[in-house]
């Protein structure tokens, strides 16, 4: 799962011409070499994001995957807007549950510039109010997924029980804590003991050791975390990302380019008010359609960028993007009226062959977004019919 903020500019966003025979826009160009493995996927609705407490940004985000209405709490949003989490399961996280098998890591969260733990700095649900924080520093994350590879296997085995032995304790303060709680609190205490057991579970796995496992390498620039370093930031978390999944050591992931209604300015395309006041000037404004034409068409390079690493990667009779589905979501269709109708999708890969590409989806009427979550279970082996909150689910959106 890629993600970006605050909208495109449709009519610089979607294609021309017919379903099999299409030109690109301006904002997709960057991905002309990768036309025959993208899927366009034009007139989805993001219908459940207009229910439910919070903001339109609030619930445009935290919807964005779980297609489930937030809860009720104390984040603050516009106005006198408030929300809480969201109230189920992600669809990465739902795809996790049915493939992840041994893999060192369940599924892995990548972030860019995110800021706070609210609902607009979180995709990825485990469950109901369970947001997965994204990893913001690439140092830790390298640390934290390729940091064993250059041990000794005595000084692995050594490092697995030490960790083994601090997730003991833990599960066995939730076990005692269990008897003491009420039926809420229970559940979420439920929901953790199971997280740390799966954790307990995969220690041991290992590294793919074909060749294509080779841990990127790191940056040694400073201060990677300030405004301007973000395209090398970037880069460096989607190349984590990238050979994460080449060394087998996690079939799902996702990357959040910033925090829904992001309000930083891009000084590397010379555009120096912020993204989300951009967002919300009028159509009729040609320097800011300019503007956020630019953003969104460098988003999309970010995106071809993440396709090149996986499209490098050989895997079987093909590579790593044979094999693989990347969804580009966005929490709008665009921003200065917040409108979640006709949302811009992009897919990319084939899925092991279960999804047909090189294509422009167009969809008539009103299919709600959780269709197309569907859609990726299905492309993913799941044979549900449902995702989300079933008011705004009507099926699959095949994908096939």
């Amino acid at each position: 799962m890629f993600y970006t903020p605050n909208g495109t500019v449709m009519k610089n966003w979607r294609p021309s011409g017919d379903e099999d025979a299409f030109k690109l826009s301006p904002i997709l160009q960057p991905l002309e070499s990768y036309k025959e493995e993208l899927v366009i996927v034009d007139g989805v609705d993001a219908l459940s994001a207009y229910h439910g407490p919070g903001d339109a940004h609030q619930k445009g985000t935290g919807q964005a995957l779980t297609g489930t209405q937030l809860q009720e709490g104390n984040f603050k949003g516009s106005s006198d807007f408030t929300a809480g989490w969201a109230d189920g399961i992600s669809i990465d996280q739902k795809i996790a549950d049915a493939i992840a098998g041994s893999t060192k890591f369940r599924s892995l969260e990548f972030g860019v510039r995110i800021k706070g733990a609210t609902v607009s700095s979180r995709i990825s649900y485990r469950g109901p109010a369970q947001p997965l924080p994204p990893e913001v520093d690439p140092a830790a994350g390298f640390a934290r997924i390729f940091g064993d590879l250059h041990l000794s296997a005595d000084e692995r085995a050594r490092k697995i029980a030490e960790r083994r032995r601090v997730l003991d304790a833990v599960a066995a303060d939730y076990e005692r804590l269990l008897p003491r709680v009420g039926a809420a609190d229970r559940i979420k205490l439920e929901a953790h003991l199971e997280a740390v057991r799966d954790i307990e579970g995969r220690l041991e796995s290992g590294y793919d050791e074909s060749s294509a496992c080779v841990p990127p390498e790191l940056s040694d620039e400073p201060d990677l975390q300030t405004l301007a370093k973000v395209p090398a930031l970037g880069k460096l978390q989607m190349d984590l990302l990238a050979m994460a999944i080449a060394c087998d050591l996690t079939r799902v992931a996702s990357i959040m380019w910033a925090n829904s209604s992001n309000i930083d300015p891009f000084p590397w395309l010379s555009i120096h008010e912020a993204h989300h006041e951009l967002s919300h000037r009028g159509d009729g404004d040609d320097d800011a359609q300019e503007k956020l034409t630019k953003i969104n068409t460098w988003y999309a390079e970010q995106f071809a960028y993440l396709l090149a690493k996986l499209r490098a990667i050989p895997e079987g009779d093909g590579t790593v993007l044979d094999n693989t589905l990347v969804v580009w979501v966005n929490e709008h269709q665009k921003g200065n009226n917040h409108d979640r109708n006709q949302m811009p999708y992009v897919l990319a890969g084939k899925a092991g062959g279960a999804v047909k590409t090189g294509r422009w989806l167009r969809v008539d009427g009103e299919v709600p977004h959780n269709n197309l979550w569907v859609g990726c279970m299905h492309a993913m082996g799941i044979e549900e019919m449902s995702f989300g909150n079933p008011k705004y689910c009507t099926g699959a959106l095949s994908l096939a």
